[in-house]
């Protein structure tokens, strides 16, 4: 259906008792609103700026990770409405994130001396647990059992230590079949060094100094060889043959003689292995030598009883000394926690934090500054109404209708100040010429556009 004919017509401003004075010397606006578009439809992105604004508010700031993204993206909502009453807004929102990066320089030296603190005690608590543990473990265990497993690790040893002499021969053995002579192998074979790196990253050089690195994959750790040095002995004509060799035996050697032996690395001046199997055996063997200096019967009765007495102690101890309310799964400070709060006191008493948003909440709450910004937001809705869907009247109160698309439509004079006319289309095919206070459908209102939007903003403000 086409309504409208661009013809012009006209409106009789004293028949809505409309008085001339009130009708401003510039030309009148009108609008045709449609079920498809309509200035009374609030706006999608004034929807989201109240829901932010407010979400914002009603967020912890201690508690939400995001609250500074939060802040730079209600800032960001504010600048997209291109109106000069944000501008308050988003003063106080830049002030808000000042705030909340100054607060987060104390939050963050509260809480790695808090962690500090407790890594310290939970370290203390879980190595003397674990030694009760131990003990126990070892006074429980009969000696039959203790011989049984250090007779179950020397076997394990000697399987390994024969495995690590059939890859060193077998290495021999490819290496001269290369047609390298004796002496030649047992050099290259003797002088294999190895450094250690840690790295969490997993991400290791290729290079450590003159170093190569080993290609697989152990966790956290760099492994690297002397292969550019032992390459270089050997005749060019053979070396990349070689390569291929040590680039086979090369790791199988470094992680059988871990397993055996572990590593001790210079450069940390440390084993930096906890498991392997010599260490097993000698901790075996310790355990034993313990067994045996505590007699059967009453003596191993009361050895068991004194370290659950003091395994008890010590749970309880820990218990009491580290506050559990104040950490998370993985024992780390969490800052969201009430108990973090509470620590925080002495510094919200000293002013040295506060609360980020309380300025911006004020503004949000302050009714006479969003009617300012809802008439504004009226203001650039009205201006950003589609043209095709507008038109001017003239101080005679002559217009002319643009073509009208729809079955339901409404037909709408915004006199300045606090007027407007409002002509209901409902199923009319063509519109009247001429409106007037006896034109069937058509009524007046004290309200202009723009005061009927931004009451509508408002609501939408505080009432969502």
């Amino acid at each position: 259906m086409v309504a409208g004919c661009d013809k012009e017509s006209h409106i009789d401003y004293s028949s809505f008792n409309i008085q001339p004075e009130v009708i401003p010397d510039q030309k009148q606006q009108g609008f045709i609103i449609t079920n498809k578009c309509s200035p009374f439809k609030t706006p999608l992105d004034f929807k989201n700026l109240e829901y932010t604004s407010k979400a914002l508010i009603n967020s912890n700031w201690l508690s939400n990770p995001h609250y500074l993204e939060d802040i730079n993206h209600l800032i960001y909502q504010f600048n997209q409405t291109h109106i000069k009453n944000a501008n308050i807004f988003i003063q106080a929102l830049n002030n808000s994130a000042l705030i909340y990066k100054k607060n987060m320089i104390e939050v963050n030296i509260i809480k790695r001396k808090l962690q500090a603190d407790i890594d310290a005690k939970l370290m203390y608590y879980q190595q003397e647990l674990a030694s009760i543990n131990s003990h126990l473990e070892i006074i429980k265990k009969d000696e039959k059992q203790h011989l049984n497993e250090i007779k179950t690790i020397k076997n394990k040893i000697q399987e390994k230590q024969k495995y690590y002499i059939k890859l060193r021969r077998s290495l021999k053995h490819e290496l001269q079949t290369i047609l390298l002579d004796d002496d030649l192998t047992f050099d290259l074979i003797s002088n294999i060094k190895f450094k250690y790196k840690t790295d969490k990253t997993l991400h290791c050089s290729k290079y450590l100094g003159e170093y190569q690195q080993i290609t697989f994959t152990s966790p956290d750790t760099c492994i690297y060889y002397n292969k550019e040095e032992l390459i270089n002995k050997i005749p060019q004509q053979y070396q990349s043959q070689v390569n291929i060799v040590m680039n086979t035996y090369v790791p199988k050697l470094w992680k059988t003689m871990v397993l055996l032996n572990g590593y001790f690395e210079s450069t940390y001046n440390k084993q930096v292995f906890d498991h392997y199997l010599q260490k097993d055996l000698m901790i075996a063997n310790n355990n034993l030598a313990i067994k045996r200096t505590i007699n059967m019967g009453r003596q191993s009765q009361h050895a068991i009883d004194n370290y659950v007495e003091q395994y008890n102690k010590l749970t309880m101890a820990m218990a009491n000394n580290i506050d559990k309310t104040l950490l998370d799964d993985q024992n780390k400070v969490n800052i969201s926690s009430m108990a973090f709060y509470e620590k925080l006191s002495p510094l919200r008493l000293g002013n040295k934090i506060k609360d980020p948003i309380v300025n911006f909440a004020i503004l949000y709450n302050n009714k006479a500054l969003v009617t300012k910004l809802t008439q504004e937001y009226a203001t650039k809705i009205l201006n950003e109404y589609p043209q095709e869907l507008t038109f001017s009247i003239a101080n005679n109160g002559n217009f002319i209708l643009p073509k009208i698309r729809e079955n339901n439509y409404k037909i709408v004079i915004d006199v300045k100040k606090s007027y407007s006319v409002i002509y209901n289309g409902h199923n009319t095919l063509t519109p009247p010429k001429d409106f007037s206070q006896q034109t069937p459908n058509t009524t007046s209102m004290g309200y202009n556009l723009n005061q009927i939007i931004s009451q509508q903003l408002f609501k939408q403000w505080y009432n969502s």
